[in-house]
Parts: structure tokens; C-alpha cells; sequence
């Protein structure tokens, strides 16, 4: 099966493909949309992965702030998953 590039949700017969991740009570999957990624500086400058990478482990707020004020113009979606303790 060829991976789907179109966007979650907007067509129902795509399938797409499924993966498993298991984290510990201290670990933290942070996903983000291209709006934070593609958000670009005055002088064009991308605001890119390594940044990204960098702040990573701070709240979602504060990802969407920090792509806000570096230059966003798209949408962003910042979801931060964790682990409750038991």
C-alpha cells in the first residue's frame, strides 16, 4: 500500500498507515502541524526542525507562541501526549 499524502480526515477511503508508541510516565510525543515548521521570519527564514527540536519539550502553548512570534502565517496544531502515572 502507497502512503497517503493527503490530510487526516478529508477523504474516507484512504488508509492510512498505523503506528504504535508506548511511553514511560517521564516521556512526552510532541507532534506539530507545518505551520510551525514553514512559520518564517521577516527576513525568510524558516523557523525549521532544529528549532522545533530545540523547544520540543516545552508545553504545546508555549510551541505555538514560539512559532507566532518567530513569523507563523498558517495554521498550527501543537499536541502533547504523556503518560498518566498510574
Amino acid at each position: 500500500m502507497k502512503p497517503s499524502r493527503t490530510a487526516l480526515g478529508l477523504d474516507a477511503s484512504v488508509h492510512y498507515s498505523e503506528v504504535v508508541l508506548r511511553l514511560d510516565p517521564d516521556q512526552l510525543c510532541t507532534l506539530v502541524t507545518d505551520g510551525v515548521i514553514e512559520a518564517t521570519s521577516p527576513k525568510g527564514e524558516l523557523y525549521g526542525f532544529e528549532r522545533t527540536r530545540a523547544i520540543s519539550n516545552k508545553s504545546a502553548n508555549t510551541i505555538a507562541e514560539a512559532a507566532r512570534e518567530f513569523g507563523q502565517q498558517d495554521d498550527i496544531t501543537v499536541l502533547t501526549l504523556s503518560q498518566a502515572a498510574a
